[in-house]
């Protein structure tokens, strides 16, 4: 029998709980967690949800559940991820990217990187049926056919697009380069080179934002390596941070160097 919080529409706890089965009470919510684990090769573990599920049956899904009562969500998917995959998760670099409301269930969703090898997938039956590694456009084609569980993919695949650019050299053309004034806010100076990357599409429809850090003189292009994403949690407009090739930032560095713009905003680094 699992007992869950019931928490208000703001997410706080209500000091009330239901037990799993059970209705849950109009205006009230409960707590649930999801993880998305992608390994070296830039691929996304997703398991299809066995036929015998309630909610949501043989469709494709990340790796997730309730949390109970006296769990964190952090809890919830360490065991989640061993009892549905027999998986031990590696909780050391994993990272908070959203928390939202859909239905009647706020959920904490997490990032992390993590190698797993399918033959050392041990399923459990009753919850899942197949599990396998699936580039991003391939969630994509699962999502507009109807094969992706509800309300999931859609929050993430913003800030999944910008984690996969981590590693890969990447071109960036720099429209506000050190020292400049943003365009409508005289008084802001970019204190580094500040761009985007051509052709593509970020949460907000417009091109990916960069950061170029470890470049002190003014630049109108840019190549260099992608080795963190800063992710706003309560928008999607997530920057990228693009350094000479061999050069490394530690979070705290990244955190300095992009303060002038990024402390009006809470965000999370991704590395």
């Amino acid at each position: 029998m699992e007992i869950w919080d019931l928490l208000d529409e703001k997410g706080n706890k209500t000091g009330k709980t239901m037990i799993k089965g059970e209705g849950i009470p109009k205006g009230q919510y409960h707590l649930g967690a999801d993880v998305w684990i992608i390994n070296s090769e830039n691929k996304i573990l997703i398991q299809k949800r066995s036929a015998k599920k309630k909610l949501s049956p043989n469709v494709w899904g990340m790796t997730g559940g309730s949390v109970v009562k006296g769990e964190k969500s952090l809890q919830t998917i360490e065991r989640e991820t061993l009892e549905e995959l027999g998986i031990k998760l590696n909780m050391d670099n994993i990272q908070l990217v959203k928390h939202y409301r859909t239905g009647n269930v706020w959920l904490d969703t997490y990032l992390t990187k993590q190698d797993i090898n399918l033959e050392d997938i041990v399923m459990r039956v009753e919850e899942v049926s197949e599990v396998k590694w699936a580039t991003y456009d391939e969630i994509e084609e699962l999502y507009k056919n109807n094969q992706f569980i509800e309300n999931r993919w859609e929050f993430v695949r913003n800030v999944i697009k910008c984690a996969l650019y981590i590693g890969k050299e990447i071109k960036v053309e720099i429209d506000r380069p050190i020292g400049s004034t943003h365009p409508k806010y005289p008084n802001f100076k970019y204190t580094v080179n500040y761009g985007f990357v051509p052709n593509t599409i970020s949460g907000d429809g417009e091109e990916i934002d960069c950061y170029v850090l470890g470049e002190n003189n003014p630049l109108d292009e840019y190549i260099g390596k992608c080795i963190a994403v800063i992710h706003r949690m309560d928008e999607d407009d997530d920057k990228l941070i693009i350094v000479p090739e061999g050069k490394e930032f530690l979070k705290r560095e990244i955190r300095a160097l992009t303060d002038f713009q990024e402390r009006y905003y809470k965000s999370t680094i991704i590395m």
